[in-house]
């Protein structure tokens, strides 16, 4: 005979009415109980077959129609800890699921169940069959699936496959070419200078003005599109990562591909800290040295040739030349290094309990599950020793350096105050950095960092150093999920944006109007990233995200290529001759190279 509904009799073993028990807590006493102590109600899972059911509303957890706690496709769960079995957990499901007499001993599971974490990109992290484990999808691996397999790269936190080795080699010469071609023009600029003869900017002077400020925006913008997982960057869109990562010169994004030559060429954050936190030690180091070098080597000539310009003169160019050189490099790559050093920071750790009494926790480095923080002592220090000396000491030192400029130009022009904006002593200012006869005319440096804006902002370079930093940080630090992150961003983007708006501290008009809608993309980025954006929407919330971000860099170049061309080809024909000739140079070295190998390929060239 059957119990009434709402009773049971534990293992289907009764012999009269007696025996039908009231089913526990937690369970729908309306309907038969058949083997077990009824069914639970919705959203309520057990343990134990014939035991009650608890409330099941954990995020990423499935209990709907089940009486057992399954994984939710885009969530992760580890059960290799102390206390969980998954092989004892799968017999009781199992048992559970079974409708018959046919007990047997699995009727209840006396482990742990892990706590349940949601993957960063929902994509990565698919169920297993009986949805009890997590399958990572093909080309992810690690915890959280956040980490790319073997023969997989990273671009915008997605692992795509690595390219073909004729592919790669092309793509190794290319960097090696664009390096080259970077360093002729850096070159070429310290020493041609900035030429204010003429009323119209020279080629050079619009590149390096217009690039700066596409710098900053890619800066800023590539790592938004590092941190945004909330973006589905298609197949087709995954091209402009590796395009943004160019762009903003993040030479630890440029270079992930090695890892597909080798994995053991694979860069992690403790690699790029080391290199990040030495680059401009060696920089500063290889100067010194170079100084030198040269110094020895024009004394040298110059009692061969007996030249007439005198040494202490050649000193002060060589220096001139050398310090413009190390501020170029160390303001293009500040922000990459400041947040290779935000990485190790102790905040930029992330804590996760295992098991629900929180008992059994391990903390890892956000940038890479792969590292435990607690081996990371000496790196925290170092973090923090390396943001008074460069994160803050850098922008203190170019400030002291400008300021001491300006005062020197100002101490020859009509007497006022350092930060006036009146238009007499605007104009000294200006006719004394423009004038080249001057004594104290304004070195190549000063030129780089003051050109985009009006002679009484002379300082807002570093308002734009430490507008980078501060819109980045907390992103490293925190991440898009944290309300923090995106509440002081968006404080941030609009602070700097009002700041240009009322001031408007550039020169011209059309670099103004570019820095104020490359601020209005950075907010719209914020704005973005701080919604949650539902599934289906993804993909044109994508393509409108890398179209706002690309016109940055369409604009310039439509200024520049479409509106006056043949202003351009003169000025490339001036300006870049020497350069051609020098790329190429190296280019047909680089091809002698490459035919010399097809024709004989066991020689060590190869």
């Amino acid at each position: 005979m059957q119990c009434p509904n709402g009773t049971y009799v534990r293992d289907g073993k009764g012999s009269s009415h007696l025996d039908c028990k009231d089913c526990p807590d937690g369970t729908n006493k309306t309907l038969f109980a058949g083997y077990r102590a009824c069914v639970c109600l919705e959203k309520y899972a057990r343990t134990d077959r014939f035991g009650p059911c608890q409330i099941c509303l954990e995020e990423g957890i499935n209990c709907s129609g089940k009486d057992y706690r399954s994984l939710k496709r885009g969530f992760y769960w580890s059960w290799n800890f102390r206390g969980a079995n998954i092989t004892n957990y799968r017999e009781f499901v199992k048992n559970l699921k079974s409708e018959n007499e046919l007990i047997g001993s699995n009727t209840n599971y006396s482990g742990e169940i892990p706590q349940v974490f949601p993957c960063p990109r929902a994509t990565n992290c698919n169920k297993s069959r009986d949805d009890l484990e997590v399958q990572c999808s093909k080309g992810y691996k690690g915890w959280l699936c956040s980490k790319c397999e073997k023969n997989y790269y990273s671009v915008l936190n997605y692992c795509v496959p690595c390219p073909e080795t004729a592919w790669l080699f092309t793509e190794l010469v290319a960097i090696s070419l664009f390096c080259v071609i970077a360093c002729i023009f850096l070159f070429r600029m310290c020493s041609v200078g900035y030429d204010r003869s003429d009323t119209t900017p020279l080629l050079l002077n619009t590149i390096i003005s217009r690039g700066k400020i596409v710098l900053g925006f890619y800066q800023v913008v590539g790592e938004f599109f590092v941190s945004m997982h909330n973006i589905n960057w298609t197949m087709a869109l995954k091209f402009i990562g590796d395009f943004v990562s160019f762009i903003e010169l993040n030479i630890f994004r440029i270079i992930v591909r090695p890892k597909c030559f080798n994995e053991k060429l694979q860069l992690n954050p403790k690699i790029e800290f080391m290199i990040g936190v030495a680059f401009p030690i060696i920089l500063m180091f290889s100067s010194f040295l170079l100084y030198w070098i040269m110094i020895v080597r024009y004394k040298f000539k110059r009692n061969l040739t007996h030249a007439s310009e005198s040494v202490n003169v050649y000193k002060k160019k060589l220096k001139s030349k050398l310090l413009a050189i190390q501020v170029v490099m160390l303001f293009v790559t500040y922000q990459p290094i400041c947040t290779t050093i935000f990485q190790m920071y102790p905040r930029a750790c992330h804590t996760f309990c295992l098991d629900r009494q929180n008992t059994i926790c391990m903390t890892l480095l956000r940038s890479d599950y792969d590292i435990y923080c607690k081996d990371l002592k000496t790196y925290h220090i170092s973090a923090y020793l390396a943001t008074v000396l460069y994160i803050i000491g850098f922008p203190v030192v170019l400030f002291l350096l400008l300021r001491n400029k300006a005062k020197g130009i100002l101490s020859h022009g009509s007497p006022g105050p350092l930060f006036a904006t009146d238009q007499g002593t605007e104009r000294d200012l200006q006719s004394h950095m423009d004038d080249s006869s001057s004594q104290v005319a304004s070195p190549v440096w000063m030129s780089f960092l003051c050109e985009n804006y009006k002679p009484q902002f002379w300082y807002w370079e570093i308002i734009e150093l430490t507008r980078k930093v501060a819109q980045t940080v907390l992103v490293t630090l925190l991440g898009w999920e944290h309300k923090l992150t995106v509440l002081v961003t968006i404080a941030i983007s609009v602070l700097y944006l009002t700041l240009h708006a009322r001031y408007m501290p550039m020169k011209s008009t059309f670099e103004q109007r570019l820095q104020m809608f490359s601020l209005t993309a950075i907010l719209a980025n914020v704005l973005v990233a701080a919604m949650d954006v539902p599934e289906e929407y993804g993909d044109g919330m994508s393509v409108a995200m890398i179209i706002l971000n690309v016109l940055v860099i369409i604009i310039v170049a439509g200024k520049q290529l479409l509106l006056n061309p043949y202003y351009n080809i003169q000025m490339i024909n001036q300006q870049v001759n020497v350069s051609a000739r020098q790329i190429a140079g190296v280019w047909f070295v680089l091809r002698a190279l490459l035919d010399f190998s097809s024709v004989h390929p066991n020689s060590p060239s190869l």
